[in-house]
């Protein structure tokens, strides 16, 4: 028996070790480590710790037996923040920092925060509450998550970058997304590289989303330990989102901490992450020089296998088992024995494997399960002994029978990829020299990437793939960043067009659009991630449709390992669907708004239709999808038969359609043509706009009850085509023009002139009146600039002149885009404290923005009755 230690001071001790350990004439190796007293089972007098059945599934108090304590590196939780000031919380925290709230401390505002907290360390014998996993620890707060449990991932990979960055060494992430993030991935790459380990919950939708729920990301990246749940019967928990990307197992329902002091229960995937990265902390407590990759090797290798046999999807190697982790020794190669291709072991997708290869006669098989064709992806990394060379290691893809079966890495970082087909692919790996004897630790990771779908190239409009005009299935995916899916199909006859899509993963969101050749596209994305997507029955006319289909996770999407099937059910429709309606008392009632289809079957056939007006209104009439060479007539008539009106279509027109004027009433619609058609559908819709004020356009509009007020006062009128055009930017001619109705100018305006503003302008005497009072001035160069949209902070500016208040100088801004010494900020201030004037969320004004018509007739309303001027 003897204490050695390597012949290099600046050698890997921990490489050193797993050689040593891995040696056949040396019985055992373990390095150094410091003692303590301890009790056979250390007593705990914490009053709730009966309560914490989930340390006794992972054999945390076994493992206390060892080790509970590590203030030697710093735990970070980026979450909603911890109760700073909880009693059993409080002596393990250190300084961290709030990225919701910059300046402010990380607290909790929800409690999601706290409760992870709790569960890694909780203070133990303290005599209250619980005992955590460590009783001692570092536990940095990092606040990255808002009071409902929200934030974004740029904040996300921020807190991340900001926990590395400030010494942490374990990052918790009870936080999760289906969208892929190649910024994120870069991020828990460079953790890794500053050997820290991330740990995070796998997400919590099972049951919810079936097969469709993925390994959230950022536990989904290979570098970061996955986390799944486990029932307290020690099954894996159905809830728990399951994938091979799962590292490991814990108990889903956990007693811990709580805001306000107290204590909870609480269940999920949040709470199972925190279970690991306790665990990893302990184990570096007794391996202080372990690498990340190893601390996920030891916590993989000493798991409970609870699922099916070996790795699975839905508990990866099994569940925590702390006590065996800081007792048991790291094997150099846990995949052993596997020197052959019927021995393959598992190599989960997305994940990332330490082994070793004993020499030239040792060969390492590995199986991959590919869910899709596709391309895998192995990056292979080397990890000589401490002044040995980088050897050439060979990789074989098992029946592969093509030049591209064998690669060989000369590097000590290099990737290879294959093409595979679904299912099962083996890979060797070995060392090309066949007469080396040199042993060799490496490192993979796998990564995949799914084949393009059958359809492609289809990219681009233009690019779009031909379908047949009939009931289909088609299956695609989207294969690359961006990737959209277009298709084309030629209807020769009319009918009835359905189309739904369904995806497998909520790693997808199907958006679905259509359009008829030269119209305008139209998409459905009323669903969020992992649900279809339907149109209503759409009427087909004769003509060329395209269908385009992307994924709405994102603007650019990245590609995303799975499928959606688009369905299209098709159904030829020739009959009128409206029949009998050839006589005024059998017209067909229409809804305004609602696409009416009909067909004009033999020589002299009629249609009649009838609406009913509630109240005045702007009605529009209009026919489409008329067959070329036909003309098509539609005539309107009041209850007593008297024509209002009618249009024709030209003989080369698809569609025609007319604007009028009614009254409240009830009336009929008589449609013809020219000659008889079956092989398409005519459509017919009836628009009513309802008249409020005389105005089309402000019914149900935020501001309606102030423009109709002023329109009453003969201060506003509209702007043709009775139109109001209340979200329409106000000029600068109108602005002044509403206020000279309201509040008469005073002044002269005998020397005012502006070289825009001629004496015909429309607005010409509101304009120099206002002027001459003081309420407005021009530009540099003699111009007004009349059509010129009026801002926010001019219009409160002008209104205040108007109505000569006088404006104070806050001492503060009122809103956080209005500084003090802004020009405007005395008006500004002065109008937001009388109440003229409000801002948007997170109290901007957003000054240079432009006035809307409906803003300055509802201020202008506010000003008017408040008797300001």
């Amino acid at each position: 028996m003897d204490v050695v230690r390597p012949a290099d001071s600046g050698a890997d001790t921990a490489e050193w070790l797993l050689r040593l350990q891995n040696t056949p004439e040396i019985a055992y190796v373990e390095p150094v480590g410091r003692v303590q007293m301890l009790a056979a089972e250390p007593a705990s007098n914490d009053p709730e710790l009966p309560k914490q059945q989930f340390l006794n599934q992972i054999g945390a108090k076994q493992a206390w037996t060892k080790v509970r304590d590590q203030k030697d590196i710093t735990i970070a939780l980026i979450d909603t923040g911890v109760d700073l000031n909880h009693p059993d919380l409080k002596d393990n925290l250190v300084p961290g920092t709030n990225l919701v709230a910059p300046g402010k401390p990380p607290e909790d505002d929800n409690g999601h925060g706290t409760e992870v907290a709790g569960v890694i360390a909780g203070e133990g014998n303290n005599k209250l509450g619980i005992a955590g996993i460590l009783w001692h620890a570092k536990i940095m707060p990092v606040k990255a998550l808002d009071a409902d449990g929200y934030g974004d991932e740029e904040r996300l990979g921020e807190a991340i970058t900001y926990a590395v960055d400030h010494g942490a060494r374990i990052v918790v992430l009870s936080v999760g997304l289906y969208r892929y993030s190649p910024y994120l991935k870069d991020i828990a790459t460079y953790a890794e590289s500053k050997g820290a380990l991330l740990v995070a919950a796998s997400g919590n939708d099972g049951e919810v989303l079936g097969d469709k729920a993925k390994v959230k990301y950022p536990a989904a990246f290979p570098t970061v330990m996955a986390v799944a749940g486990a029932t307290p019967g020690g099954s894996p928990e159905t809830r728990s989102n399951a994938g091979p990307e799962i590292d490991l197992a814990a108990p889903w329902r956990v007693y811990t901490t709580a805001l306000g002091g107290g204590y909870t229960q609480e269940e999920g995937t949040s709470m199972a992450a925190p279970q690991v990265a306790a665990a990893a902390a302990l184990v570096w407590a007794v391996h202080p020089e372990y690498k990340p990759y190893q601390i996920r090797g030891l916590l993989r290798q000493t798991a409970q296998d609870i699922g099916n046999p070996g790795f699975d999807n839905a508990s990866g190697y099994g569940l925590l088992q702390i006590d065996k982790a800081v007792t048991a020794s790291l094997q150099a190669d846990s995949f052993e024995p596997n020197n052959s291709r019927q021995s393959a072991k598992l190599f989960p997708l997305d994940t990332k494997i330490a082994a070793e290869l004993s020499g030239s006669a040792d060969a390492d098989w590995y199986r991959i399960e590919a869910p899709y064709d596709g391309t895998v992806s192995i990056q292979v990394q080397s990890l000589p002994a401490a002044g040995e060379s980088v050897p050439t290691l060979e990789l074989t893809h098992g029946g592969d029978t093509s030049d591209q079966s064998v690669k060989q890495t000369k590097l000590s970082n290099q990737t290879v990829e294959w093409h595979v087909k679904k299912g099962r692919n083996d890979f060797e790996v070995r060392l090309f020299n066949r007469s080396s004897k040199q042993k060799m630790a490496y490192l993979l990771t796998s990564s995949f990437q799914i084949a393009p779908d059958a359809y492609e190239m289809n990219d681009k409009q233009y690019q779009a793939f031909t379908l047949q005009p009939k009931s289909q299935q088609i299956v695609g995916n989207f294969h690359q960043t961006g990737d959209q899916d277009w298709y084309a199909i030629h209807f020769e006859t009319g009918g009835t067009l359905k189309l739904s899509v369904t995806t497998d993963s909520a790693r997808m969101d199907p958006a679905l659009a259509y359009q008829r050749q030269g119209g305008t596209l139209l998409e459905e994305d009323a669903n969020s991630e992992g649900e279809g997507e339907a149109t209503e029955p759409i009427d087909i006319s004769p003509g060329t449709y395209y269908i385009r289909m992307r994924n709405a996770m994102s603007a650019q999407a990245s590609s995303t390992a799975s499928q959606y099937k688009l369905n299209l059910q098709f159904i030829t429709r020739y009959a009128d669907p409206n029949e009998p309606n050839d006589k005024s008392y059998e017209a067909t009632g229409v809804s305004p708004g609602a696409r009416y289809s009909g067909v004009i079957g033999v020589q002299g056939d009629v249609d009649w239709y009838q609406v009913r007006l509630a109240a005045a209104s702007m009605v529009t009439v209009q026919l489409s999808g008329i067959p070329a060479g036909i003309s098509m007539k539609a005539e309107v008539f009041d209850k007593r038969q008297k024509q209002v009106t009618s249009m024709k279509s030209a003989p080369s027109a698809s569609a025609v359609a007319k604007e009028q004027r009614l009254e409240a009433g009830l009336y009929y619609i008589k449609v013809t043509a020219s000659a008889a058609f079956d092989k398409q559908y005519y459509g017919l819709q009836v628009k009513a706009e309802t008249l409020v004020a005389g105005f089309r356009d402000i019914d149900g509009h935020w501001a309606e009850s102030a423009i109709v007020a002023l329109n009453k006062k003969g201060i506003v009128g509209g702007s043709g085509n009775y139109r109001f055009n209340p979200d329409q930017s106000i000029s600068r001619a109108e602005t002044v023009s509403m206020l000279a109705r309201a509040i008469k100018p005073q002044g002269s305006a005998s020397k005012v002139k502006f070289n825009d503003v001629s004496a015909s302008h429309w607005a010409y005497a509101s304009i120099v009146n206002a002027a001459g009072a003081g309420w407005i001035g021009g530009y540099p160069g003699g111009g007004f600039g009349p059509g010129r949209p009026v801002t926010r902070e001019e219009m409160t500016v002008i209104l205040l002149r108007a109505l000569h208040v006088q404006s104070v100088r806050p001492t503060a801004a009122a809103f956080n885009d209005v500084p003090a010494n802004r020009w405007s900020a005395p008006a500004i201030w002065t109008a937001a404290h009388k109440g003229l004037m409000g801002g948007y969320s997170d109290n901007r004004f957003e000054p240079e923005r432009p006035a809307t018509r409906a803003e300055f007739a509802s201020v202008l309303l506010r000003a008017l009755n408040a008797n300001l001027g």
